[in-house]
């Protein structure tokens, strides 16, 4: 089954989290004597505001990363909300639709944070390609193709942790 084509608004917020999920998670102020600078890891310096600059300006400015941050944070926890209650609803009516996991799968392994994730925790070499990504999961999974996550309980069950682990490392 084919997924449907993301909205336009879907495609910029899943940009803005890959865009977070990629960036730097501790974020700090502080002044040279002359401006203030807004910092990420290490003390390094990201911008600048300088002297004279509008105060409501500076202050989005400089509280941006933690709002931003913040805010996915708190979408994601009404996000699993609406899908737990979702879920209850849907265990009470009588037909259940197969997950697709298969599908589900192929779509994540082409964002650029699974990617990250497959880096960072399970060793995926770089260049991070689509086909390196696709080489590591059948490996992790022990499967030899996607399918499987349809088709053998225990493959579909791996692929849920493998899930369930990425969404815990992005919330980090």
């Amino acid at each position: 089954m084919k997924q449907p084509e993301a909205s336009p608004q879907q495609k910029r917020f899943d940009a803005i989290r890959n865009r977070v999920d990629l960036a730097s998670r501790e974020w700090g102020v502080r002044s040279d004597g002359r401006a203030l600078c807004l910092t990420a890891v290490g003390d390094e310096v990201i911008a600048t505001i300088v002297v004279g600059a509008p105060f409501a300006d500076s202050e989005m400015v400089l509280n941006a990363p933690a709002d931003l941050i913040w805010l996915l944070d708190a979408y994601s926890t009404l996000a699993r909300r609406y899908r737990e209650l979702r879920a209850r609803l849907d265990q009470q009516q009588p037909e259940q639709k197969a997950k697709d996991y298969a599908a589900e799968c192929a779509m994540k392994c082409s964002e650029p944070a699974f990617k990250k994730f497959l880096e960072e925790r399970h060793g995926l070499a770089r260049p991070l390609t689509d086909e390196r990504v696709v080489t590591k999961l059948r490996s992790i999974l022990n499967i030899r193709s996607r399918a499987e996550l349809n088709n053998d309980p225990a493959a579909a069950a791996r692929w849920q942790n493998l899930r369930g682990d990425f969404d815990a490392w992005r919330r980090r």
